[in-house]
């Protein structure tokens, strides 16, 4: 019953938490396991999201049969509702399947960069600002830093020197930040990633981080990795 409770909730309630509370998703891939305390949550998503369809649907077909000629239509548009909501949320789940898979595989290919990244991930960190936001780029002047950019002093990266790391999240130049990995930047075509940190509780999506390290990221292959 355990495990089957466990199945349920992941196939059918994962890609809803994706939607409404995105760092309980990402705990569970992570770790692998549903935490108990998310458990009452999950259990409440999944009546309402197929409490909501099935009823719509139930409602639509005896409205349908049974109802007075003029409401047929109201029955029609209930019974179609559910329907297409129900089709619409089995395609995400297959999209998140899949795209999970997509990721195992980039894993399996490259397992030791990903497995460090994984490490690093959420990991509170002090980041040394030696580049710090409007600044040049010292051997590159075109180059002007659009974040504040530093190194984390205790951790050696790819290249044999302390990590680099892009600090989000502070709009003014600083010397010294402690904040949370939120995202790597792997490099395909070079030797080292990049860590992404930012305060606690601060939301980015793939999207944002890429765009606002575009500005050096732009010369190198990468994948995100979070």
């Amino acid at each position: 019953m355990e495990v089957l409770l466990e199945i349920l909730l992941r196939i059918v309630l994962e890609p809803v938490l994706t939607l409404f509370a995105e760092p309980v998703a990402e705990d569970i891939e992570t770790n692998g396991r549903i935490p108990k305390w998310a458990r009452v949550l999950l259990l409440i998503l999944f009546f309402l999201v197929f409490a909501s369809m099935l009823l719509l649907i139930i409602i639509g077909s005896v409205v349908l049969a049974i109802g007075p000629s003029d409401e047929k239509n109201l029955g029609l548009i209930l019974l179609l509702t559910g329907i297409g909501l129900f089709v619409a949320y089995i395609i995400f789940i297959i999209v998140r399947v899949n795209r999970k898979n997509a990721r195992v595989k980039r894993i399996m290919a490259s397992p030791s960069k990903y497995s460090s990244a994984r490490v690093a991930l959420r990991r509170i960190v002090h980041v040394v600002i030696d580049r710090p936001l409007g600044s040049a780029h010292p051997e590159h002047s075109d180059i002007v830093y659009e974040l504040n950019y530093g190194f984390v002093p205790d951790v050696m990266g790819g290249d044999g020197e302390a990590q680099d790391a892009y600090v989000l999240g502070v709009d003014e130049p600083i010397s010294e930040f402690d904040g949370v990995v939120i995202a790597v930047i792997h490099r395909l075509d070079d030797n080292e990633d990049k860590w992404v940190v930012a305060p606690s509780g601060y939301q980015a999506t793939d999207e944002e981080i890429i765009e606002k390290t575009m500005f050096q990221e732009k010369y190198f292959k990468t994948e995100l990795i979070r």
